[in-house]
């Protein structure tokens, strides 16, 4: 179906909405626009209907009046608009599909080869990870939940800063890249793309992290899982999939594909233990951690990287960092760089000058007291836990005094937060085992603990976490934010 002259609703102006809307404004569509939560300020409303002709309203419009309707995967499926369509047999897009058909009308993009990376966790460090390797052949814009930048010869800047991984944020991506004077002799010859729950189906390369633990959207009616399968689904002839092997459904998925598919395995991961004989294949590429001699096992470790069964390198990893959080990114961007025609050298040396990714388990120092900064818009209890064992095994290692622990959330509708019933089971289960907790954001209230207290931004709970630790403590920092 084309996108020209078509009376188009787009529903969920808050997640990625505006910008899919806008686009096909200015494509010559009759476009309006849904605030099915109620949260966007009317004067940007009345801005959208006004300066793009986009009509705007709160309230559920008649599906009559329009050709297809535009909705996010995430979407309650019972909402109104989204039933009458589908009585009365009217199309559907997702957001992600509709990004995909803009961005093949961008004549700006030909030529640019398009990585997607999605997932429940690793995206932000995959997709870093392998724009410092293309980097070093390539130039670059990078897209995470981190930022917009531009990378080449290993080196960064910041091109926009505040940006969502919602399909609709892609668009707002590549215009702030022409903006920021990324012209066409200067063009890069890669996107990297960090996205939520699926994929548009533009990708050259599309990576699949994980598929676990799995979680439900759309008010409980569907799985995070099935979502992302856009990403195989939608997946363009000729391109490629780089999929973990523990993603039995993924890859259930890729034998309908006419995507080349490839496999990568972290044997470490709970997720990749599947039974490699149900999956049908053996992985393309596999990673192998031992303790690397003189260092902390909690802190570095040597890694051995397999392509087809043969060994193609082995990197020694920096200390300073949790090295097993981003094992399943090691092996993914690696993989990735290598079938994208990065040299072996330049993706030992990434691996090698790593440090860790701010706000991802990287290690930090605040008023002179050591800190682990955890705190990123991914986090959920799970990687909480790991985190406060990591922060327990350098305590013991160090032999530092005790753990403070800042937990919680800035804001609740950051991939809907901390649940404070998770969050009560763990302090219950292991807040004793830190010195105090303070407890961030307004939900956490609900939460309870006999060394707990509670702060209103993660800003407040680290100045709170400095009142209380000395320099033999450590302040572990696992706030779920955007940054």
């Amino acid at each position: 179906m084309g996108l020209l002259r078509k009376k188009l609703a787009v529903l969920d102006l808050t997640h990625g909405g505006i910008p899919i809307a806008k686009k096909l404004a200015a494509l010559g569509n009759d476009v309006s626009g849904v605030d099915v939560y109620g949260t966007v300020d009317p004067a940007l409303l009345g801005e959208l209907e006004e300066k793009y002709g986009i009509r705007c309203s709160k309230a559920p419009l008649p599906v009559s009046e329009f050709d297809l309707l535009v909705a996010p995967v995430h979407l309650d499926s019972a909402y109104s608009m989204l039933e009458e369509a589908r009585a009365a047999g009217k199309t559907i897009l997702s957001h992600h599909e509709i990004v995909g058909k803009i961005l093949k009308k961008n004549p700006w993009l030909s030529g640019t080869k398009i990585v997607e990376v999605t997932g429940v966790k690793a995206k932000t460090s995959t997709a870093s990870l392998l724009a410092d390797m293309l980097s070093r052949r390539f130039k670059v814009v990078l897209h995470t939940s981190q930022g917009l930048e531009v990378w080449d010869n290993g080196f960064h800047s910041s091109i926009y800063r505040g940006l969502s991984i919602t399909p609709g944020s892609i668009l707002t991506a590549v215009e702030k890249s022409l903006e920021a004077g990324v012209e066409p002799d200067l063009k890069p010859e890669f996107f990297i793309f960090e996205i939520s729950i699926g994929g548009t189906g533009t990708a050259d390369f599309g990576i699949l992290t994980t598929l676990s633990p799995d979680y439900g959207i759309a008010n409980n009616t569907a799985l995070a899982s099935d979502a992302k399968l856009q990403l195989i689904l939608n997946a363009k002839p000729g391109s490629a999939l780089l999929i973990n092997s523990g993603a039995e459904k993924a890859l259930e998925a890729a034998k309908k594909t006419q995507a080349e598919v490839l496999t990568f395995k972290d044997p470490f991961l709970a997720e990749a233990h599947a039974n490699i004989s149900e999956t049908g294949r053996t992985p393309d590429f596999v990673l192998e951690t031992e303790k690397a001699s003189g260092i902390s096992e909690v802190s570095g470790s040597t890694l051995r990287f397999l392509s087809r069964g043969k060994e193609i390198f082995s990197a020694s990893l920096s200390p300073g960092y949790s090295s097993s959080a981003y094992r399943t990114a090691f092996v993914a961007a690696s993989a990735a760089a290598l079938e994208l025609g990065v040299e072996v050298k330049d993706v030992v040396s990434v691996l090698e000058e790593f440090r860790g990714l701010s706000g991802r388990m990287q290690e930090k120092e605040l008023n002179g007291i050591a800190l682990i900064d955890n705190s990123n818009s991914g986090i959920d209890i799970l990687s909480a836990e790991k985190a406060l064992e990591y922060a327990l095994l350098k305590k013991k290692d160090e032999k530092k005094r005790s753990v403070i622990l800042v937990l919680g959330e800035e804001a609740s509708q950051v991939c809907e937060g901390l649940p404070p019933a998770s969050v009560q089971k763990f302090v219950e289960k292991s807040g004793t085992k830190c010195g105090q907790i303070i407890l961030v954001g307004e939900r956490m209230q609900e939460v309870t603990a006999k060394n707990a207290s509670y702060a209103g931004s993660i800003q407040e709970g680290l100045s709170k976490a400095v009142e209380l630790a000395g320099t033999e403590d450590i302040i572990l920092s696992s706030v779920k934010c955007f940054r």
